[in-house]
């Protein structure tokens, strides 16, 4: 149904922003929508690491089982879940520069069973709001990472 693209540059090594970008556990400290982390799987960032995060949005707070479906260390990695029927997938990736690293996120919504353009009139407000939430996002991991 829609992907979304956004990037942003961080002046730092790729190595240190990969680090606090896959840091999920302590994803509240770092991104002031997430209000809460639960770890489903133990041990370390891998493909196949699943947790529970709810953040907020609009006013509410929401929950979601997030999975790494992909994940390449220090150049990219890709969280999935699922949403009201809604296969939702968002790719991160990590290029160094001489001055630091551009991050560049894809978010991908795809409608699953819902009938072809059934979630079409909403399209434009949720890809603005998509769009708005990854810059947020972006934004409060830039200033983790720079801080």
């Amino acid at each position: 149904m829609a992907t979304i693209k956004v990037s942003k540059f961080v002046e730092a090594p790729v190595e240190r922003v990969f680090q606090l970008f896959t840091d999920f556990e302590h994803g509240p400290a770092h991104v002031s929508d997430i209000k809460r982390i639960e770890m489903l799987t133990p041990g370390p960032v891998r493909r196949g690491a699943r947790w529970r995060e709810t953040r907020e949005t609009m006013g509410v707070q929401d929950s979601a089982d997030m999975e790494i479906t992909s994940f390449e260390r220090n150049r990219t990695y890709t969280i999935s879940h699922h949403k009201a029927g809604v296969q939702i997938d968002t790719t991160f990736w990590f290029e160094p520069t001489p001055a630091g690293t551009r991050v560049s996120v894809e978010f991908e919504l795809e409608s699953g069973g819902f009938p072809p353009g059934l979630l079409a009139p909403l399209g434009w407000a949720i890809e603005r709001k998509v769009t708005q939430v990854l810059n947020h996002d972006l934004a409060d991991l830039k200033h983790s990472v720079e801080g």
